[in-house]
């Protein structure tokens, strides 16, 4: 159960921090950077949870679970220094590198869950 509501607020949050995201791009919406960040804390957060659910399942994956964690760390750390990185006109390689540690992270906690939707049925 706890890998499912992760899976959900994974999946809106991210979604969610992706959309306002591309509007900062825009040049839109920029007054709701903070709730861009706890979006982005709260689709790490639960990447982690299903990645941690890999570790105590006897056929969970060890290296989507560490995958997880590493990919997790990385996302919140471009994410919060990103602004002080590469200052000038190459800041748009940092804001593609976040784009797509973003989307891979929506990306492996829909992996990890999809592995124990798919064991969680062989195992009824």
């Amino acid at each position: 159960m706890v890998i499912r509501i992760a899976f959900a607020v994974l999946s809106l949050a991210g979604l969610l921090a992706l959309v306002s995201g591309i509007a900062f791009w825009f040049g839109t919406a920029l007054n709701l950077m903070a709730l861009h960040m706890l979006l982005g804390l709260l689709a790490v957060g639960a990447l982690w949870t299903i990645g941690i659910g890999q570790t105590f399942f006897g056929t969970g994956s060890w290296i989507i679970a560490a995958s997880a964690l590493i990919l997790g760390a990385l996302t919140i750390v471009l994410g919060l220094y990103q602004s002080s990185l590469m200052i000038g006109a190459f800041h748009w390689v940092v804001e593609v590198l976040h784009l797509t540690l973003g989307i891979l992270t929506i990306g492996l906690g829909h992996v990890g869950a999809a592995r124990y939707r798919k064991r969680a049925a062989r195992l009824r």
